[in-house]
């Protein structure tokens, strides 16, 4: 059972993604001997494409088929490969090929929302190595795109079943918070039980700060969901269990935008991802995704870093025990200012440590 807060949410389940069906893939390349090298090589990893020589000719092709994945060619006789992506309704996934002397081009098209960039010459290898990576991007999209798809449905359903009375009405949402909280263990086990002490424990502390019963509601949603963006990051990076490369970690740090991406355009979760989104902000000014200072950072998010924190370091990891309460409480008081609120951290020091829920969901001894 997923509840969030403890009580009140009833069992969600949601359905797992079906066999992701292969990209459709297009190659514009006017030199004949690399549309074939890449043809083959696409071959290799179960793939295939089509292939044009100039942007008319693929421009009648993307008429005709929505294609999924394009590598385009910077430099072809009637134009820039990079208007067919500019043209695109579809949201393709874009690999740029260049010259070394295009390298410029190629940044400035990673900076407007291509994935990566090959240069020409380049070697078999390499080539998989960025197609493996292209490959890495699609599905999580694809995910992310079907998770986005079952709570829509997940929601209308509901609605259909419920009348809108604000009871029947709560436990809907609750349902839709416990089936997104459902889809990030599928990928995550460890995050259920971490999300409902996170949810209860920030509540908790917004309720010592005088929050609005509205706030309230929101803060537990946004404490809930806050890593949901994780759905959308590769399981070999999200499960790795060595240290991250600075690449890896990159992509990691994507999730907070991903997360407020999936949130964002559902009416009654607008005001619950300030959570979502600025999590990773530090008082300071030195985390991310914004690099938000101070109370730029949104009240919410403040009062979620003191708890996430708290659970981290009273909760058992494979590296290392868990801290007591105590030793807990003095790590987040020396980084008050820093990485917390001081204010924030100040009511949540005045409170008894029985306040706090712990791994087990036991109450934290003092």
């Amino acid at each position: 059972m997923l509840d969030p807060v403890g009580q009140g949410m009833r069992p969600v389940a949601i359905p797992v993604p079906p066999q992701m069906k292969a990209p459709r893939i297009l190659v514009l390349e006017d030199q004949t001997e690399i549309r074939s090298l890449i043809t083959a090589m696409l071959k290799i990893r179960g793939l295939a494409c089509d292939t044009a020589g100039t942007l008319a000719e693929a421009r009648s092709l993307v008429a005709r088929v929505p294609y999924d994945m394009y590598f385009l060619d910077v430099n072809l006789p009637d134009g820039s490969g990079l208007s067919l992506a500019e043209e695109s309704t579809t949201s393709p996934l874009v690999v740029v090929i260049t010259g070394c002397n295009d390298i410029q081009t190629a940044v400035q098209a990673i900076r407007d929302g291509a994935i990566d960039f090959i240069t020409k010459p380049f070697t078999v290898g390499d080539f998989l190595q960025r197609l493996d990576r292209a490959m890495e991007e699609f599905r999580s999209r694809t995910s992310m795109r079907f998770y986005a798809r079952a709570l829509e449905n997940l929601v209308a359903v509901k609605a259909d079943e419920l009348s809108k009375t604000s009871r029947q009405l709560d436990e809907v949402r609750d349902s839709t918070v416990a089936a997104l909280g459902a889809a990030l263990n599928l990928k995550d086990h460890e995050t259920s039980d971490h999300c409902r002490r996170v949810s209860e424990n920030s509540v908790r502390l917004g309720e010592t700060l005088s929050l609005s019963a509205f706030e309230l509601q929101n803060l537990k949603w946004g404490a809930y969901l806050h890593d949901v963006g994780k759905i959308g990051i590769p399981e070999q990076i999200l499960l790795k269990p060595g240290e991250l490369t600075n690449d890896e970690r990159t992509v990691v740090e994507r999730h907070p935008l991903m997360g407020w991406s999936m949130l964002q355009g559902i009416d009654f979760l607008s005001y619950a991802t300030d959570v979502v989104l600025s999590h990773h902000e530090r008082f300071d000014g030195t985390g991310y995704p914004k690099k938000l200072a101070g109370t730029e950072i949104p009240l919410h998010a403040r009062i979620f870093a003191v708890m996430d924190a708290l659970d981290a370091m009273t909760s058992e990891r494979p590296y290392r025990p868990p801290l007591d309460f105590a030793k807990a409480r003095q790590e987040l008081e020396r980084h008050g200012g820093a990485q917390f609120d001081p204010e924030i951290l100040v009511t949540f020091l005045r409170a008894s440590a029985q306040t706090w829920l712990t791994q087990g969901r036991m109450p934290a001894s003092a």
